[in-house]
């Protein structure tokens, strides 16, 4: 069974819209107070709703990717994680290790890097989270990065074990 920290579900329900934070604590078999961020909970159960409440309720896939965008740099904001990358080179290639923080189990899935260069990325997905939600974060990932920013992403290969995106950034510096 694949699990998320409790940190991820609260910073997710954080970042809902009201009505979609609803429909997902209404779908949740445990109470979001009884979330706690050190602990670990089914993907399924948790943010799996969420996603699915957020693309019902916001715009379909265009609101999952634009929530998902806005994880990186809330991290970035309020915790010290991310600063040991200098470039989103280096993160895209460390994901698979930042993801496995708040992902587990044997079905959690993997990201692994298949190219790289200075200005783009393609990136393998074996997650159980929907795809636009994962390109949405690793357009996020792009944009912590002062004068970096995506120019395209797409999702270049959507099948039910595996996903796959291709991201671009324009380096302004």
């Amino acid at each position: 069974m694949a699990e998320i920290r409790g940190r991820f579900v609260l910073i997710l329900d954080a970042m809902a819209s009201w009505q979609a934070q609803q429909k997902a604590r209404a779908a949740m078999k445990i109470p979001i107070t009884d979330i706690k961020p050190g602990h670990w909970y089914s993907v399924k159960d948790t943010v799996l709703l969420y996603e699915r409440a957020i693309a019902n309720v916001n715009g379909g896939p265009t609101g999952l990717k634009v929530t998902g965008g806005r994880i990186m740099p809330t991290l970035k904001k309020y915790t010290n994680e991310l600063d040991v990358f200098a470039n989103p080179q280096q993160l895209l290639m460390a994901f698979n290790a930042l993801f496995l923080s708040d992902n587990r189990g044997a079905d959690a899935g993997h990201f692994m890097a298949i190219e790289m260069t200075t200005t783009s990325a393609v990136l393998e997905d074996t997650s159980l989270h929907l795809p636009e939600f994962h390109l949405g974060v690793l357009e996020g990932a792009v944009r912590i990065f002062p004068g970096r920013s995506p120019i395209s992403s797409e999702i270049v290969e959507r099948g039910s074990n595996k996903k796959v995106y291709k991201i671009k950034w324009r380096n302004k510096i």
